[in-house]
């Protein structure tokens, strides 16, 4: 696997443990609802997991698919920060860092890869 699948694979689970942390400490201070709020506005990481838990052995679908779950950290991120909550930076930054590691030549070609 190519350092910048690896890369993005690493930030992704990065960026999902960030948002159970975030959740839990969220669920800690000001309850339930508040954990699920963050969860429900912080999902494009979770999906993003789920893709780069699929990389090593998966096909472009899952590379798109992380792409565009990227993409919407990147959104989401942007929204946060429009709205006042400094941490937003932290996932626009993951979301640009995960993209850009993915649309790399390399890594269309590890995941175009012919397989045995």
């Amino acid at each position: 696997m190519p350092g910048a699948v690896r890369a993005a694979r690493t930030l992704a689970y990065v960026a999902a443990g960030l948002t159970v942390l975030t959740a839990l400490v969220a669920g800690a201070a000001a309850g339930p609802r508040t954990a699920g709020a963050v969860m429900g506005s912080q999902f494009p990481a979770l999906g993003a997991l789920i893709c780069a838990i699929r990389f090593g052995t998966s096909r472009s679908g899952a590379r798109i698919t992380a792409i565009v779950f990227a993409s919407l950290m990147i959104l989401f991120g942007l929204g946060a920060l429009g709205n006042g909550i400094p941490v937003g930076i932290v996932q626009t930054g993951l979301g640009i860092a995960i993209v850009a590691a993915l649309c790399q030549h390399q890594s269309r070609v590890w995941f175009t890869r012919t397989r045995r």
